[in-house]
């Protein structure tokens, strides 16, 4: 079949150009990122070359011949050449948008290439970063207090991209606008710094607290209470509370909570785990014992046996009536199974071999072979 060449090109058109759309449609974060591990990769290939030279062996008549070799064409084509793998689609539309400006620095401006090439790349030119401390599409400051962003106690949405809304994502300890204040569940702690606030976590049973102590508790979490003898948080026992848990549970206190728990399947309501914990009547299939235990009533032991033909088989809470050629049919079923199994092993086994020998891979034709009779001894 005769590929049209302009169809072709056309295809190739559309790949491309779809692999630039998808580049420029996502967001801004992932190209500041995408931007970023660029210009860091050129500046290890320029740290990487700084002490190479042409590799013929005289330096100083290559300089004089060929020029030197810290501003050549070929020292450039080495770095850029590792910048982006193969799979980074993102970095290679990147590089190429951006070659000529790297090729300039490169050129004229190497002494301040470390320092300040992120910032002309990725933010004075791609405009895809924002310098430190700011956000959005317009660069704008983040919100400081005391010249910390966030009171140093959390991050500003969207940093360092052209993305975000600005507000101050407060670490766990900390609340408000700025992350000034404390959390529920913390307390100030005193500083050194009169400019910082700095908050500790109180005890687990404090909503509010003065300090680390159990008896610092100013306020409660739900599930405790407060005593104003002894000025702590008492745990709330809601399992002594009714219609906590279902009919067939158990209620489990537990600090500052309670869970519901199944009871034993010889219960139809209980008061706690096992059968000897049963309230009321026991089960279907479970009987009172001389202990007032609910235990297994074994069905097939009774006269006359509830089991008209077959054998009894008993369960508990119940039992089955097992048909004498049930494991007849039982050994069938799982020799029909061996059977599919084996079939399917020895289908996959021959379309491998067939492929590889065809391939004139006779290698391959022989594991495919042994790895094939493993499984089919594995299945034996």
């Amino acid at each position: 079949m005769k590929i049209n060449p302009i169809a072709l090109v056309y295809i190739i058109f559309l790949i491309s150009f779809n692999s630039i759309l998808c580049y420029k449609s996502k967001s801004k974060s992932h190209q500041c990122n995408v931007c970023r591990d660029l210009v860091d990769n050129f500046i290890k290939g320029f740290k990487k070359t700084s002490k190479g030279n042409f590799g013929g062996g005289n330096t100083d008549w290559e300089d004089r011949k060929l020029g030197s070799y810290v501003t050549s064409d070929i020292r450039f084509e080495e770095i850029i050449e590792n910048i982006c793998s193969s799979k980074e689609n993102d970095c290679h539309n990147l590089l190429e948008e951006q070659e000529e400006n790297l090729l300039d620095w490169f050129k004229k401006k190497q002494k301040a290439l470390v320092s300040e090439l992120f910032s002309d790349i990725c933010i004075a030119r791609a405009k895809f970063c924002c310098p430190k401390n700011t956000y959005g599409s317009e660069c704008s400051q983040c919100p400081q207090l005391n010249g910390h962003v966030c009171s140093g106690n959390g991050n500003c949405d969207g940093e360092g991209t052209r993305e975000g809304t600005g507000k101050c994502k407060c670490n766990r300890e900390y609340a408000g606008d700025l992350c000034s204040l404390c959390n529920s569940g913390f307390y100030p702690k005193t500083t050194n710094d009169a400019n910082k606030t700095e908050c500790a976590e109180c005890h687990f049973s404090c909503l509010a607290c003065s300090g680390p102590e159990q008896n610092s508790c100013l306020s409660c979490k739900s599930g405790w209470i407060f005593n104003s003898e002894t000025n702590l948080c008492d745990d709330i026992n809601e399992c002594l509370q009714e219609s906590k848990c279902s009919q067939d549970e158990y209620c489990e206190n537990t600090e500052g909570s309670f869970a519901c728990r199944k009871c034993d399947a010889a219960c139809q309501e209980c008061a706690g785990p096992g059968a000897d914990k049963c309230i009321g009547q026991c089960s279907k299939g479970f009987e009172k014992g001389s202990d007032s235990s609910c235990a297994d009533i074994d069905e097939c032991q009774q006269d006359p046996s509830p089991c008209s033909t077959g054998q009894c088989v008993n369960k508990p809470g119940s039992y089955e009536c097992q048909a004498l050629n049930d494991k007849n049919k039982n050994n069938k079923k799982e020799t029909n199974d061996q059977l599919i199994k084996r079939s399917f092993v020895i289908g996959v086994m021959i379309l491998c071999m067939l492929s590889s020998y065809f391939a004139r891979q006779y290698f391959l034709t022989a594991l495919s072979f042994l790895f094939g009779s493993l499984i089919l001894f594995l299945l034996d």
